[in-house]
């Protein structure tokens, strides 16, 4: 593990340090410890993120003792954002209506969960004011957390089963545009951004890309939209999902 992709190393972790971790498979080539890290000292916050990884095999017991550990809270792989709903004894609005979780936190012996990266999201998309016209592509937590906040936008939403958006419609009490995701290729131009929220090979389902194609998908996981020009990943949310996480601390 390099020093650069893991905590700092020359930092002390005493009583009252706020610890976090990361929890992915591939938790240490991910920069966001190292990037949320970095912030904390530029606050001169007492606090430091700390990359494990896990296997799938081990996910259940890591998250089951964390509850007896020192870890404050933790951030989620993308793998695993379904996975801890079982082990949540309490969880956010945003977590139960998009049935995801990607940070979870320990108040004594409970684990609380919150779903962030649609917050994340939206606010990374809130800096571009070019973009108003967006495709999204799955029913995917991201998808229905961003169905509930991008109020404003014109969202189309895709899907190769119309039914689970239909369901996914039903479930938000919101209102959608709907339509049908083509094994043949879909044209995304007309679009200022395109998302993908699965975790399936789409890439023959896009005919033509949006100017701005993004996933929440770090650099060593597969992507149906890295070969696309103005792609967009979770490395490029970093700075975003740091603010969210220091504000948290605070």
């Amino acid at each position: 593990m390099s020093e650069e992709n893991s905590m700092n190393l020359d930092d002390r972790i005493g009583k009252e340090t706020v610890l976090y971790g990361y929890i992915a498979v591939s938790a240490s080539t991910n920069r966001l410890s190292h990037n949320f890290n970095k912030a904390l000292k530029e606050e001169n916050i007492d606090g430091m993120m700390i990359p494990m990884n896990i296997r799938e095999d081990d996910f259940y017991f890591t998250l089951s003792n964390m509850k007896k550990s020192h870890v404050n809270g933790a951030m989620l792989g993308l793998e695993y954002q379904k996975e801890i709903l079982d082990l949540l004894d309490d969880s956010s609005e945003m977590v139960k209506k998009s049935g995801g979780c990607d940070f979870v936190k320990r108040a004594g012996q409970t684990l609380s969960g919150d779903f962030i990266s649609a917050d994340v999201v939206k606010e990374f998309i809130k800096a571009d004011q070019s973009i108003k016209k967006i495709a999204i592509i799955g029913d995917e937590p991201l998808s229905r957390g961003l169905a509930l906040l991008l109020e404003g936008y014109e969202l189309s939403f895709y899907d190769s089963e119309i039914e689970r958006l239909l369901s996914m419609s039903q479930d938000l009490h919101v209102e959608m545009d709907i339509n049908y995701l083509s094994p043949n290729g879909v044209d995304f131009s007309g679009y200022d951004m395109l998302i993908d929220t699965t975790i399936e090979d789409i890439s023959t389902c896009i005919s033509k890309p949006s100017a701005m194609n993004l996933d929440i998908k770090d650099s060593k996981s597969f992507s149906s939209l890295k070969g696309f020009e103005g792609y967009i990943g979770f490395d490029n949310l970093l700075d975003f999902y740091t603010i969210h996480l220091i504000e948290d601390i605070k």
